[in-house]
């Protein structure tokens, strides 16, 4: 009679652990709500502004972060209206920075 009731409590045991890791005992409602902020690099772009001097071109300012399309399609959304191949000196942009 003792193995039996030892071996009842061992299985009533090993299934409120179960049910506890696989559906757990607190219902959702009861749970706190936390807002999300995580923000994505497309929701915040990083960059810098920079003043090109005569002879800079897009590549060397930014440097070799990144594939060479992506930098242009980078600095083109940061400066519309702006050609990557066309920035004038004088003129300050804003140049994406990768980490």
């Amino acid at each position: 009679m003792k193995r039996l009731t030892f071996v009842c409590s061992i299985v009533f045991i090993l299934f409120i652990l179960f049910y506890d890791l696989k559906i757990g005992t607190i219902p959702m409602q009861d749970l706190p709500v936390y807002e999300a902020s995580a923000e994505t690099a497309a929701q915040r772009p990083v960059y810098k502004t920079v003043k090109v001097q005569p002879g800079d071109t897009v590549m060397s300012i930014v440097g070799q972060a990144g594939s060479s399309d992506d930098i242009v399609k980078d600095f083109e959304a940061l400066n519309p209206n702006v050609r990557a191949n066309a920035i004038q000196a004088g003129t300050a942009y804003k140049f994406p920075v990768y980490p």
